[in-house]
């Protein structure tokens, strides 16, 4: 893989999986996440659960896309989470080694804060997204 260079533009993408809704409401929804299973020899306890913002005002932002609609969910559907090939801006990148420890197995061996580019000049506009881990997210080198 590439080193990602901070300000440089990547395509990411991550392929689609089935999960099921734990709850919607609040601006989020809440998913048992298809990727990755709970360590519990970890000190972090993480419950396999993951929550994205459905809600375009609130300044929580996540390149991750559920189908069908959020609109047509309910607890107990079953639904696809992915990340479609998305034109992105790196803000920071850093390697983990050892893997770091965020209370789920495979450990990821590097993490990639992203940010869209119409949101490139606000602060705290992006997500963090990690890599070399549980999810598999594709990064490609824009030239």
């Amino acid at each position: 893989m590439m080193l990602p260079q901070v300000s440089s533009q990547v395509i990411v993408s991550c392929e689609s999986a089935s999960a099921q809704v734990v709850s919607v409401g609040s601006g989020q929804i809440t998913l048992e996440w298809p990727w990755g299973v709970i360590d519990n020899s970890s000190n972090f306890r993480w419950d396999g659960k993951f929550s994205l913002p459905i809600d375009d005002s609130r300044s929580e932002w996540m390149p991750y896309l559920v189908e069908p609609a959020v609109s047509e969910l309910r607890p107990g559907d079953i639904c696809t989470v992915s990340i479609p090939p998305t034109r992105l801006y790196v803000g920071h990148y850093e390697e983990y080694n050892p893997p770091r420890n965020l209370g789920w197995s495979p450990a990821p061996t590097a993490g990639m804060y992203v940010v869209p580019p119409e949101k490139i000049d606000q602060e705290d506009a992006g997500c963090m997204l990690y890599l070399g881990g549980a999810e598999p997210i594709r990064v490609e080198a824009i030239e």
